[in-house]
Formats: C-alpha cells, sequence, structure tokens
C-alpha cells in the first residue's frame, strides 16, 4: 500500500492506495459536538496544518451496542462526526458517488462494518461514502431550548442535520476524490432508508443528492413522526431525571452517567430516537409529505426483504395494526401462536407499505421507481431485516456484524455480483438495467418487481395470499392520507 494525499476544504488528508482503489477513514465533515456544541446543529470542522491521517477507523456514536455483535468492540465517543471515502484510481473520468446512512432504529450502528466496506463499488467505478451520524439522545432529543438557540428554529433532528452536513461536505470535497458532486446517489438499510426518506421531505437537503437506494425502511407508519410539543416534553422530562431544568445544565452531564442504565430515553421517558416534525428541518408529517409527493422527487430503487418486518409487543401490535387497517384478526389463524401472528402480519405490512408507495410515486408521480424482494434463505430467520447488505457491497466473506457466518454458496457469489451490478449501474445511470443483465421493468410498467433468490427474476406482485387482503387496505389507508 502507498501513501494518497488529497487537498479538501479544511486541508491535506493522508489516505491509502493499492494503485486501484484509494481508502480514507475518518475523515471529518464537521466539528466535533461535545462540550457546548452537544446538542446544537453541526457545525463545520477546523482547519488543520500539515497532513492529517486519514488511516483509522473513526469513532462510532454514543449508544448501547447490541449484545454479541461486532459494535461491542468498537470504541464509541460522542466526537463521531467522521465518513470513509473508498475512490477509484481512475482519474480519467468524474464518478458516480454513493452516500450509505447505516441502520439501527436510529439507536445505534456505525459507518465502518466489515459488510460496509466500498472497495467492490470503488472497483466499478463508484465512489463510495459511508456516514458517521448521532444516534440515540444525543441524535434526536428535542428541549424547548434547542428553538431558542437555533436562529432558524430547528429542535432535535441532530442525526439527519448530521447526515445533511456530509452531503454538504460531499458536494464541496468530493471532486478531490474524483468523484462527481452532480451525480451523488442516497442509501442506507432500515434506519438508513429512513433517513433518505427525512431527507427527502427537508427542504433543505434539496439538491444535494440525485437519487435514492432504500432498503427495508419508511417513513409512513404514524409512530415514526413525533410532534415537536411531545418531543419537548419528554427533552424536559428526561432532562429532570438528570437535575436539570436548563439544556445548559443538561449538557455539562457525562456520557458514563447518562449511559449508566441503558438508553437514556427508553429508560427514563420509555421513548425510541424519531424523527421530529419541527416545521423548520422537517415541515410536516412525513408520509404525508411523500404522498403526496410534497417531497424532492429523484428516481428510486426500494426494497424489503422476504422475512422481515419491526413491530411492538405483539399482544398490543396485532389490535392496532388490523385496527389501522380495517383487516380481520382472523387472517392469521393459521400461524402457531401470537408472536408468528404478529411476525406475519408485520412482514406484510411492512412490504405492501413499500408497494404501494412505489405504485403511487411512479404511476400517478411519474417518477422513475424500482423495487425488488430479496429472497434469499440461507437459514431458519429466512431472508432476514439487513441479510441483503453484504450482498450489494459484495462482502459475502467479511466478519458478520452480528451472529455467525451465513452458510454461502457459489449461488450466492453469483446473486452478490448481479445485485452489485444493479446497484452500480442505479449510481450511475438511475437506472439499475444494463447489458447483460435481466430486464428490470420500472414499477409504472406493471404489477410486478424483481425477486432476488438463487434464481433472480421479474415476479408478480402477490407473494402470499395474505397480500391480498393486506395490500389492498395499506392501500386504501395510505391512499387516505392524500389531500385531494
Amino acid at each position: 500500500m502507498a501513501e494518497k494525499i488529497v487537498k479538501v476544504r479544511e486541508g491535506l488528508l493522508s489516505g491509502t492506495t493499492d494503485g486501484k482503489v484509494a481508502v480514507f477513514m475518518g475523515v471529518p465533515f464537521a466539528a466535533p459536538p461535545t462540550g457546548e456544541l452537544r446538542w446544537r446543529g453541526p457545525q463545520p470542522a477546523a482547519s488543520w496544518e500539515g497532513v492529517r491521517d486519514a488511516n483509522e477507523r473513526p469513532p462510532m456514536p454514543v449508544q448501547v451496542p447490541i449484545p454479541n455483535s461486532m459494535f461491542e468492540r468498537h470504541p464509541m465517543s460522542e466526537d463521531c462526526l467522521y465518513l470513509n471515502i473508498w475512490a477509484p484510481e481512475d482519474t480519467e473520468e468524474s464518478h458516480a458517488v454513493l452516500v450509505w446512512f447505516y441502520g439501527g432504529a436510529l439507536q445505534a450502528g456505525c459507518s465502518d462494518s466489515p459488510s460496509l466496506d466500498g472497495r467492490a463499488y470503488a472497483e466499478d467505478g463508484v465512489v463510495l461514502v459511508s456516514v458517521n451520524y448521532r444516534v440515540g439522545v444525543f441524535g434526536f432529543m428535542c428541549h424547548p431550548d434547542m428553538r431558542a438557540e437555533d436562529p432558524d428554529g430547528y429542535c432535535g433532528n441532530f442525526g439527519h442535520r448530521d447526515q445533511l452536513a456530509a452531503l454538504k461536505w460531499i458536494k464541496e470535497n468530493i471532486s478531490a476524490f474524483g468523484g462527481d458532486p452532480e451525480r451523488v446517489t442516497i442509501s442506507g438499510q432500515s434506519a438508513g432508508s429512513a433517513s433518505c426518506c427525512a431527507l427527502m421531505n427537508a427542504p433543505s437537503a434539496k439538491g444535494y443528492f440525485h437519487a435514492a437506494i432504500l432498503h427495508s425502511g419508511d417513513v409512513f407508519q404514524p409512530e415514526r413522526d413525533v410532534t415537536l410539543e411531545d418531543a419537548e416534553s419528554w427533552g424536559v422530562t428526561l432532562a429532570a431525571r438528570f437535575g436539570c431544568s436548563t439544556l445548559d445544565e443538561f449538557r455539562k452531564v457525562p456520557v458514563d452517567v447518562l449511559y449508566a442504565d441503558g438508553d437514556p430515553m427508553m429508560k427514563h421517558v420509555h421513548q425510541f430516537a424519531a424523527a421530529v416534525i419541527d416545521r423548520a428541518f422537517l415541515p410536516d408529517r412525513q408520509g404525508e409529505l411523500l404522498l403526496n409527493n410534497r417531497c424532492y422527487g429523484v428516481p428510486v430503487m426500494i426494497g424489503t426483504n422476504l422475512d422481515e418486518g419491526s413491530r411492538f409487543a405483539a399482544e398490543l401490535y396485532i389490535p392496532a395494526i388490523t385496527s389501522r387497517l380495517g383487516i380481520p384478526v382472523s387472517l392469521y389463524d393459521s400461524e402457531p401462536d401470537l408472536d408468528h401472528k404478529a411476525n406475519a402480519l408485520a412482514r406484510d405490512y411492512w412490504y405492501a407499505r413499500h408497494l404501494v408507495w412505489a405504485e403511487i410515486r411512479s404511476r400517478e408521480y411519474g417518477l422513475p421507481t424500482w423495487e425488488y424482494v430479496f429472497a434469499r434463505r440461507l437459514g431458519p430467520q429466512g431472508a432476514f431485516h439487513g441479510m441483503e447488505i453484504p450482498y450489494t457491497f459484495s462482502t459475502l466473506d467479511a466478519e458478520p456484524d452480528f451472529g455467525a457466518p451465513l452458510p454461502y454458496t457459489e449461488d450466492d457469489r453469483e446473486l452478490s455480483a448481479l445485485m452489485h451490478t444493479y446497484w452500480v449501474n442505479f449510481v450511475r445511470n438511475h437506472d439499475p438495467n444494463g447489458g447483460g443483465l435481466p430486464y428490470w421493468p420500472e414499477k409504472s410498467e406493471g404489477d410486478v418487481h424483481m425477486r432476488f433468490d438463487a434464481q433472480s427474476a421479474v415476479e408478480d406482485d402477490v407473494i402470499r395470499e395474505t397480500d391480498r387482503t393486506v395490500k389492498p387496505a395499506v392501500e386504501k389507508w395510505m391512499r387516505s392520507r392524500i389531500d385531494r
């Protein structure tokens, strides 16, 4: 490996290159959000003298790591606003850029787990940028003092605002790495996908990206949005739990005290991190913005995995969702117990939301949209949440984020090559199709999606018999939110 030096806004960076791919790790895109900058919007990174080393993994945001995962071994810090870059050494052309936001329910995650290595993208002519952003209490807490401090009236949403700060840094600096600032695709899985939706809904983010790939995450569930009034009330209650009556006092509480009993928001106010409708960064409920096309309408690839779906306690989830959709509780009576019923309902509800939105945005608003279902099953969990990520990154041989390695076969390597090529095509051309690939129709062309499996093919949208009940119910519920 040889040294690679690049000049960015703040100074000179030293990364490494093997002659094909240049790698820069731990590049600061904003000032450390510590001390007086805790619970403030991201500020520009400071300039430096000389050459800054960019060869070390950055610390991940403060969080409660997933037990028995690689995250338990990863250093963490409030000083976490860094990104990583994998860039082609071929500088004869300007390369399209893919920006990745990790999942983790806005409570956890990091930008540099082994499955997110961007080398394969760079080898195929794409600049891959993975971004750290604040999560949990540091990323999404609100407090009334925040609006008074912020000249634009922002409150909360620090994690999403970090993501936008990274996109602004990329627009200004990515050409130094051979990237094209006018061909930026944002992507993420789960909360990372929902983050992409939030950026599509944020007026201040318009123009900083040009397409999106959404893995298994949306913002159509009402519980995904929190009103400003509720969020501020929770923040006041949380601060009081630590003996603080003002935000400035709360800023002085040490991290280890905040997290002494686990996640402070969950422990003390029983709330997950969520986007806040502050009427500044996010002007309205996100589902309504997307369904009414009052968002930034870019080309989109969207998909879910065959056996996934998130939910809360089964005894509460089933009546809540069946009542919301107006479907019979008996629909899943063939399942062996309450948990299996709830899992099946969550699976179908999750899939139907993505399916309906894909149809609405493509057929009614004319926005280019491609839908997929990842269906490869290698164990008892089936095609579980997040399983597709190493296929698209071509990192099947990397250490898994958690659990034991899956028993990949040659079929899986072929599937990974296929998916990775579609993804590269979309980043380059905003269309996944290309020479030698099976044709993947846009959603406007019919009721079909691409099924990724050992034998991938275009498939009818009705996957299970229950879809014939759940999908129309979800469509009716979602369309009721469209202004007419």
